[in-house]
């Protein structure tokens, strides 16, 4: 059976993008081998397809130089802007003061977070070359963290380096870490990572200390702006570069052009009594319902998977090619026919999510999921969590 996989907004072309893929295509074989969908089962390993589009997708003039600049500017020390979220991830983790050794707070109080942490910092730092083995460590770390949602040896220790040390031991022995070469190059990368980590989180908790006003804040407004920011820049211009140059059924734009030929293309790779399954992320899951609903409404699709996406807000704003504007509540909109069945997932705090089931007639589950993390981390973290495949596959299960 034959999954196709629609990246959303912000995805670009580099080595953490391609661990990522690396990352669902290996999660996708772990849960959804032997996955029923209308009688017809999936094989052992599916096939697993990426249409990439991030370069078809929005550029900015200045690189978001628009951006305000102040004094979280520089949390991160030299620059390094990604750590401000991941500092934040800690700070709001934690129910108490920070102290100096953060990782190994924060895993002793939830060690589920702190495994989240490290395959945030572990992907986000992906180098050219490391892919197959960050991949690897993300699997193996957050079902890990998963299968020992508390660890006892946790307790005994009392800094951040031997808490990477016990958990690299811990992971070292995985047939899957082992056929990548085991962790020592990975584990070093990690660990000048954590350091720098633990410098942001150190300073933010400063600043925290001489303004107790910004305890209240963190996620959003202290720890967090340049961040959101960006997230929220690249987001919106992806969106007006898909809806602008998005074309027609019989004009179809670069985008869905791409994007329809994998859906062929795995179509064609596959036996023919094979389902379909289409899964879209972010603004994925929109482009996807915008090309079976009105660019190719005669490809037959089995089962739609929208996560953290905008299908019902774009339709109650009456984007895609196909809506009627004279439907609306108390009336559905209709799920096109080509879509035989429809999941749709999202997390509360993941401010690009919308559910499904107020809005479209024909939603089969509409679901809540928890990635447990917070809103500028929300929006990414579905498919990197062990746990979400898990779920996900139990409600294919349901369906059966």
């Amino acid at each position: 059976m034959p999954i196709v996989f629609v990246h959303g907004v912000n995805v670009r072309e580099s080595a953490a993008y391609k661990a990522g893929t690396l990352t669902t295509e290996a999660f996708f074989h772990k849960h959804l081998a032997g996955a029923v969908i209308d009688g017809n089962a999936l094989p052992t390993e599916p096939s697993v397809w990426f249409p990439y589009w991030g370069d078809l997708a929005t550029t900015f003039a200045w690189n978001m130089a628009s951006l305000p600049q102040g004094e979280m500017q520089a949390l991160g020390s030299a620059g390094d802007l990604t750590l401000e979220p991941l500092a934040a991830h800690i700070r709001d983790a934690l129910d108490g003061p920070i102290g100096d050794e953060p990782l190994v707070q924060l895993a002793k109080e939830d060690f589920g977070a702190a495994g989240d942490l490290l395959v945030f910092l572990a992907l986000e730092r992906t180098e050219e070359g490391d892919e197959a083995a960050t991949a690897a460590f993300v699997l193996e770390a957050s079902t890990y963290a998963d299968a020992h949602p508390a660890p006892d040896w946790v307790a005994a220790l009392e800094t951040d380096s031997q808490f990477l040390s016990k958990l690299q031991r811990e992971l070292g022995t995985s047939d899957g870490i082992q056929s990548m070469g085991g962790l020592g190059g990975l584990f070093r990368k990690i660990r000048r990572g954590s350091s720098r980590l633990k410098a942001a989180v150190l300073k933010l908790a400063e600043r925290l200390t001489d303004n107790a006003g910004d305890l209240l804040s963190t996620k959003l407004l202290a720890a967090a702006r340049t961040s959101l920011n960006a997230t929220l820049g690249r987001f919106f211009g992806d969106v007006f570069v898909y809806l602008h140059e998005r074309g027609d059924a019989q004009h179809p734009g670069a985008i869905p052009k791409r994007i329809l030929a994998t859906f062929a293309a795995a179509r064609a790779a596959s036996p023919a009594d094979e389902p379909l399954i289409v899964v879209g992320h972010s603004l994925g899951g929109v482009v996807t319902f915008d090309l079976l609903s009105h660019f190719r409404p005669d490809l037959q699709v089995d089962l739609f998977v929208s996560v953290g996406s905008q299908v019902a807000h774009f339709e109650e704003m009456k984007r895609f090619r196909s809506s009627d504007k004279s439907i609306k509540h108390p009336d559905k909109a209709p799920r096109p026919d080509n879509i035989r069945r429809w999941i749709n997932i999202y997390d509360e705090v993941d401010v690009f999510a919308y559910a499904a089931e107020r809005v479209f007639d024909g939603v089969d589950i509409d679901a809540r999921y928890d990635t447990g993390t917070y809103v500028i981390k929300a929006h990414g973290a579905y498919f990197k969590q062990n746990r979400f495949y898990t779920r996900l596959r139990a409600r294919i299960d349901e369906l059966a």
